[in-house]
């Protein structure tokens, strides 16, 4: 009886070990594999973050000189404006404003045109992090962006429906619409400029908070896999120990 309980406690121990080594395996298996999960999920955000403040970059240097041509062409009008709309030179100085005018009116809708796919894709950013579980604040910014975006551009949509009567008016000369449009045009370049600035601001915010979310996870990812090392390891201590009655008992049965 006395071998057959030594035999009985040095099996479950081994057993017992071994269960226990494995269970701190998976573990650390799990732990690896979550962290480099959420890794490559923010280094792909990041990325994504990178590539949108670059594209919105070039939007402000193109928005810029957009914005330093409406402003000539403004001036321009109201200049005009102050004058003798009837006269032959002032009516072919409005129709050479227009024909600066239109082409920068067209590189504005084009600027907006290039931002769409941008808030597009903040808007992707924040419906992965919902999937993924991440910080709802996370996807509430890249949202914000995004709309901010959209508030920007679409201080352009009206000057849109109005380009044809824009390209009319070197027909009709009239010169006090002409500067109505090109004030609209001033303050919507105006409003896109802010708009590129907040969403440029907000970018850099999640960038940040995405980069802290991914530490702070894979901190306590870790923190689990050395947690649950450790409570096996105890566990397996137990097991080491019954090896060793098991041990005993044989090593002291009677001949």
């Amino acid at each position: 009886m006395r071998t057959l309980t030594g035999v009985t406690a040095i099996l479950l121990g081994v057993v017992g070990v071994l269960l226990c080594a494995a269970a701190v395996a998976a573990g650390w298996s799990v732990a690896v594999k979550t962290a480099d999960r959420v890794t490559r999920v923010a280094d792909r955000l990041d990325q994504g973050f990178v590539e949108a403040d670059a594209g919105l970059a070039r939007a402000e240097a193109r928005t810029a000189e957009v914005r330093a041509g409406l402003d000539t062409v403004r001036a321009e009008a109201e200049r005009l404006d102050a004058e003798n709309a009837d006269a032959p030179r002032v009516r072919a100085a409005v129709e050479r404003v227009l024909e600066r005018f239109t082409p920068v009116l067209d590189r504005a809708d084009a600027i907006a045109d290039s931002l769409r796919p941008v808030s597009a894709g903040l808007r992707t950013t924040a419906d992965i992090v919902t999937q993924l579980g991440g910080d709802p604040d996370l996807a509430a910014g890249a949202r914000k962006a995004a709309d901010t975006l959209d508030a920007a551009t679409a201080a352009l949509d009206v000057l849109r429906a109005r380009v044809a009567v824009v390209k009319s008016l070197a027909a009709v000369r009239l010169t006090r619409e002409l500067v109505e449009l090109t004030r609209e045009a001033v303050a919507g370049s105006e409003r896109l400029a802010e708009g590129l600035a907040a969403a440029r601001r907000e970018l850099a915010v999640l960038q940040t908070r995405t980069a802290e979310a991914r530490d702070r996870t894979v901190f306590w990812t870790y923190a689990a896999a050395v947690l649950n090392t450790a409570v096996w390891s105890w566990a397996g201590a137990g097991q080491l120990c019954l090896f060793g009655w098991g041990r005993r008992r044989l090593a002291n049965r009677p001949p």
